[in-house]
């Protein structure tokens, strides 16, 4: 039977494992291929492709993301063609197989790992065979079961990572790998939760794989492991052969808990961690004790501190620090504090996610217990709580979009620290600032990067602050910008400046009068060379000259 193992990703830079998984599962065996389409493509171009290959399988891998798109494309191609078999698989249909058996156009639901059952399945529709396989849901036919799958038959597969299918677009998208499946921590509102046991892939089996990995063109590696330093041993045997044998302009990212890092691997990656190689992704979600024995989310924060400032002081890795709002007692101004402990690390980037209730987790099952209401389709987002009215979490949002616009963009660097110097809090900076654009009619959408240096400027009004504007601004571009803020310099004006710097300074006229920009600051005259796609930036000031 021809099938055909897919998913919608968010962007096309993202690769979906589990279906690369089940074609090397299924390929040797059966009649099968994989393909990715997007939650931004035509679901009308999506359903006609897939028709025009003359499927008789269609499986596809389910997630809060997605699930909603792949619903109508399901029911697109069923009133299109009513004999074609879907099935289902991933963690979003895992836990309530029974509701997408009965509300979509979905005639298999696999609940767990699909490395087995998904072959089965195949085996099961070629012969006409009724029999029951582990973890395959029908509507005639609904247990309550979850395939694992056995690591060492993983491993015998064909590798996922390397197939000639992704070799042309290997260095424009993430690669995503594993090295163990499970998670050690009970988190209320987590489907990892929800899974038995942590298990680990052989040392030798991930040599060969990151071997291939590091020979290969692709520059970002995302491990899914939840938490990748739960086994120290294991954890800094994989750093190891990372450091020794990456390809330079590689970036590999990790999901660690700081708290229970152990001070072998912090230590490992200060003596032989190469800059810029490693990113960890930390989720510290709440610093409010009550809230993080409500989830089960135990965590000693100040271990965690302590881990997280050592990481950033060994300058090896960038940090990207996760909060959730909208769990069990934290309140807005509660909230407001987590945010700003976890922002006074001045980490690169601190993720603000909004609480999602999972099909299957705990906190979904004792929403009411809390005075949860939630959105009723995904990715089930919370609206509000006992100690978060609709408001409250309409204004954490008005504050995250400040946050991802001026601090996770990287794009305010020298001017944010300097602001983030002075103030209190900085949630409370963000929210103001986010009311402020809203007030005055500012794009939230749709918005030229000049524009956005030109609203901070508004709200700051500082002239300091204006003139580290200036700098960020000029820093993001490779070739001449067009300028948000009225020159210090007119034109005649400008002329002479270059004047007198070529001379003090034994600069070339020509390259200043044709590729420079310059202005008076107050530290002394800034250049900004353009050329050849390079920006150099100096400040000029009594026979110093300053690097920017």
């Amino acid at each position: 039977m021809k099938t055909l193992i897919t998913t919608l990703n968010s962007k096309f830079i993202h690769t979906s494992l589990s279906l690369r998984l089940l074609y090397v599962a299924s390929y040797k065996e059966h009649d099968v291929d994989f393909k990715e389409y997007t939650i931004k493509d035509s679901l009308n171009h999506i359903v006609e492709d897939i028709l025009s290959q003359n499927l008789d399988v269609v499986a596809f891998s389910c997630y809060i993301w997605n699930v909603e798109y792949i619903h109508e494309v399901c029911r697109m191609l069923k009133k299109r063609n009513p004999e074609l078999i879907i099935v289902f698989g991933g963690p979003e249909v895992t836990y309530e197989a029974s509701y997408f058996l009965n509300e979509y156009d979905v005639d298999y639901v696999i609940t767990g790992e699909g490395e087995v059952a998904f072959p089965a399945l195949l085996t099961a529709l070629e012969n006409h065979s009724h029999e029951h396989i582990f973890g395959v849901q029908t509507k005639d036919c609904i247990k309550n079961e979850i395939a694992v799958v056995d690591l060492d038959l993983v491993e015998k597969l064909d590798s996922p990572y390397t197939l000639p299918q992704d070799k042309e677009n290997m260095s424009k998208r993430i690669l995503y790998f594993e090295s163990s499946r499970g998670c050690p921590f009970q988190c209320q509102y987590c489907l990892s939760s929800l899974e038995k046991g942590l298990r680990f892939f052989s040392q030798d089996y991930l040599d060969q794989q990151l071997e291939a990995i590091c020979q290969s063109d692709v520059k970002t590696i995302k491990f899914l492991d939840r938490s990748f330093n739960a086994k120290a041993d294991h954890a800094i045997h994989i750093l190891d052969y990372i450091f020794k044998h990456y390809k330079p302009g590689q970036q590999y990212q990790f999901e660690i808990n700081a708290d229970v890092l152990h001070q072998r691997i912090i230590d490992f990656i200060r003596d032989n961690a190469p800059k810029n190689l490693l990113r960890f992704e930390v989720g510290i979600q709440s610093t409010y004790e009550p809230t993080n024995r409500a989830v089960k989310r135990i965590q000693n924060f100040e271990r965690l501190s302590d881990v997280v400032k050592q990481l950033m002081n060994d300058g090896k890795c960038d940090l990207h620090l996760d909060l959730i709002a909208g769990l069990p007692y934290e309140s807005f101004e509660r909230f407001a504090q987590s945010f700003d402990d976890v922002f006074a690390f001045r980490a690169k980037e601190l993720q603000l996610g909004f609480l999602k209730m999972l099909r299957g987790t705990s906190l979904r099952r004792d929403a009411d217990d809390y005075g949860y209401t939630y959105q009723s389709y995904s990715p089930y987002e919370m609206i509000e709580n006992k100690w978060l009215s609709a408001k409250d979490v309409e204004n954490i949002h008005i504050a995250e979009d400040m946050l991802e616009k001026y601090w996770n963009s990287g794009r305010f660097v020298r001017t944010m620290n300097k602001v983030m110097d002075e103030q209190s809090s900085p949630f409370y900076f963000f929210y103001h600032l986010g009311v402020f654009y809203k007030d005055h009619g500012y794009k939230k959408m749709g918005y030229q990067l000049d524009e956005l240096f030109y609203y901070l400027d508004s709200y700051l009004q500082r002239e300091d602050f204006h003139e580290l504007l200036i700098l960020d601004y000029f820093s993001q571009f490779k070739v001449k910008p067009k300028k948000w803020y009225e020159p210090t310099l007119q034109q005649q004006e400008r002329k002479d400046v270059i004047r007198h710097l070529c001379e003090r300074y034994e600069l070339d006229p020509e390259l200043l009068f044709r590729y420079a920009i310059v202005e008076k600051l107050h530290r002394g005259y800034l250049v900004v060379i353009y050329k050849d796609y390079h920006c150099d930036m100096k400040i000029y000031n009594d026979g110093e000259v300053i690097e920017c």
